[in-house]
């Protein structure tokens, strides 16, 4: 389909930075990559850890066009189907088949969003963490320590000593 590219990246590859809007959805073929935000001092917070047959974007940015408030980078080298905005939205026009794909991102993002809110609101970080090991077990073979760490909101140092915890516990 001319609304679909396969994009290829190598390891630590920027696809997405500020102040550039958001033009893909990004469907990972293989790799990883991550998106993250950095505060003032720019240290990065990791928003979402992504990687094979899963999606990735700035949706906010995709959808409103706004200038993204995040970076979406590559953690190792990989391919990515990438759907453009502007073939997305005529694709809406025409086919009831992706006027339901659209729904259904749009549910999944919400769903995947408010999960994660609630996680870093009312859960500590060692229920944060003992939920990631139930529910993404696979993480903890697939990215760095320092990158789940971000990911669950805690540093590096405080994610080892929740790890020595429930280790010695166990």
């Amino acid at each position: 389909m001319p609304h679909l590219s396969i994009v290829a990246f190598e390891e630590e590859e920027l696809l997405l930075s500020p102040p550039d809007s958001c033009q893909f959805i990004a469907f990972i073929l293989s790799g990883s990559l991550r998106s993250y935000r950095k505060n003032e001092d720019l240290v990065e917070t990791n928003l979402l850890l992504r990687s094979k047959y899963e999606f990735i974007t700035d949706y906010e940015s995709f959808v409103s066009q706004s200038p993204a408030s995040l970076w979406i980078q590559s953690m190792e080298k990989g391919e990515a189907i990438f759907l453009n905005r502007s073939g997305l939205n005529e694709l809406y026009e025409t086919s009831f088949y992706w006027n339901k794909f659209g729904r259904i991102m749009s549910e999944l993002i919400f769903i995947n969003s408010k999960q994660r809110v609630e996680q870093l609101l009312f859960l500590n970080p060692k229920e944060r963490y003992l939920h990631l090991i139930e529910n993404q077990p696979d993480f903890f073979q697939k990215y760095p320590l320092k990158h789940i760490a971000s990911y669950l909101g805690i540093t590096p140092q405080s994610l080892s000593r929740i790890r020595n915890q429930v280790s010695n516990r166990n």
